[in-house]
């Protein structure tokens, strides 16, 4: 340990200035936010891994909360809510009687702020969601146990209800015990019978250990990217055996499996990602491997949240070769052979696509071509950490036109809207110049519905918009 009456230049130091963890634990935001603060000018660094005092609390003060910055820094200034507090606001409430549990279940959900949900990973299923899951099961499910191990306040659970599952077969976990309390509420409420089944744990601890019997069915929304600590990651995916997928959802996902009757139904409200990133690869091959019922696109069900959500239900047996899944999509329902996707990069499930367009994708791939990986360099556009701050609509001195997705057109650029400072060190990121001066260069819109691509020579920059 320093004694800092043997070093008074480390105890000035420290009284005049924080590090970079320090600074990224108060905000909580990750320590490459701050040092992108740093990077762009927001925050004084004095020396290694430190910042000053001043610049850090002019920082929170006049700044972060004002200015868009980051979406979590906004999120931890200016939408949280005092957890505890709620709880006990709530207490009184679950307890009365009188007290209706649906309007228990929905103040709860509603006074939940942003950043609690996005570091938990929690978005409530809507009760209309949790109906179209069930769907896809027997008519009679009056033998049938049903388990979600994400209950939350419980809206699969007063679903199963309603399509006929018995009280003593329904079962939940969550680690969330005012929520537990909700859910037992809700179920007291629509059947006079006070249940155990619902039970304040940890689904994926206790997975493994749980002398009760397996389910025939287990619907749930699983936390979808929840704030993990490395050591825990690691240990899940050894112990679930999920390869490369390391996202809770997909954790949940190889949990309930374990926990499945041969037969039984699972069925999982995931991100997008889920269905489309590489780093979910283990997991959608596994799923092939069974048999996939149906996939269904719910568009963005929940507010202030960009990712779209999705269905996949499947069953725990063998897939047949010339096995049908119900695609569910923006366009009109489809099926698509299941042997389809498992051909596709990534084993991706693309159900958006109908049997002829996944049948076109199939055929070009199996022509001879040429892949980019490995012949092409690839980077993003630039990320200025504030645009409001750094871009101006009219050219001045000093500043260098950029374009935005939107300026691309097939065959075509559009003129330049924005415009930066030229100076690229103030910017939170920036790809290498030489990809932005290559001599040919593709460039494309990120967001479109269609693939728009232009063929740029004239060394401009780009906007990552």
């Amino acid at each position: 340990m320093i004694q800092e009456s043997l070093f008074p230049e480390f105890r000035k130091e420290s009284e005049s200035s924080i590090t970079v963890e320090q600074a990224s634990k108060n905000l909580n935001v990750s320590t490459a936010s701050v040092r992108n603060w740093i990077k762009t000018g927001y925050l004084e660094k004095v020396g290694k891994n430190r910042i000053s005092l001043t610049s850090w609390n002019n920082f929170k003060h006049n700044v972060a909360g004002k200015e868009k910055l980051t979406s979590r820094a906004n999120k931890s200034l200016k939408d949280t809510h005092d957890h505890l507090e709620l709880e006990n606001g709530l207490q009184n409430l679950i307890s009365d009687e009188s007290m209706d549990g649906d309007f228990l279940a929905k103040t709860y959900e509603e006074s939940l702020s942003n950043s609690y949900k996005n570091k938990e990973g929690i978005y409530y299923t809507p009760l209309e969601i949790a109906n179209r899951f069930f769907d896809y099961l027997p008519k009679d499910c009056s033998d049938l146990s049903i388990c979600d191990p994400c209950c939350g306040t419980g809206n699969f659970l007063i679903a199963a209800l309603q399509r006929g599952f018995k009280v003593k077969n329904i079962f939940g976990f969550d680690i969330d015990s005012t929520a537990v309390e909700i859910a037992q509420k809700r179920i007291f409420d629509l059947t006079g019978t006070k249940t155990n089944n619902i039970i304040c744990a940890d689904f994926l601890d206790v997975h493994n250990n749980i002398n009760e019997v397996d389910f025939d069915v287990i619907f749930t929304n699983p936390p979808w990217g929840k704030k993990l600590k490395k050591a825990q990651r690691e240990k899940l995916a050894f112990t679930l055996n999920s390869g490369k997928s390391k996202d809770t959802s997909a954790f949940f996902f190889f949990a309930c499996l374990r926990r499945l009757k041969p037969k039984g139904f699972l069925g999982l409200m995931l991100q997008d990602a889920f269905f489309n990133i590489a780093s979910f690869e283990n997991a959608r091959k596994k799923a092939l491997t069974l048999d996939i019922k149906g996939f269904i696109d719910f568009g963005k069900p929940f507010k202030g949240l960009l990712t779209k959500a999705k269905g996949i239900i499947l069953q725990n047996r063998n897939v047949h070769k010339n096995s049908l899944i119900k695609c569910e999509s923006s366009l009109e329902p489809h099926e698509r052979f299941q042997r389809s996707f498992a051909r596709n990069p990534k084993s991706i499930f693309n159900f958006s696509c109908s049997g002829e367009e996944a049948a076109v994708i199939e055929h070009l791939l199996s022509m001879e071509h040429i892949n980019l990986a490995g012949r092409a360099r690839y980077g993003l556009g630039i990320v200025t950490g504030n645009n409001k701050k750094f871009c101006i609509s009219q050219p001045r001195y000093g500043y260098m036109p950029v374009y935005r997705g939107s300026d691309i057109k097939k065959g075509e650029l559009d003129s330049p809207s924005i415009f930066i400072p030229s100076d690229l060190s103030l910017y939170q990121q920036v790809a290498p110049t030489d990809l932005y001066q290559a001599r040919e260069k593709l460039i494309y819109r990120f967001i479109s519905s269609d693939l728009v691509f232009y063929l740029d020579t004239k060394q401009r920059f780009l906007l990552n918009s």
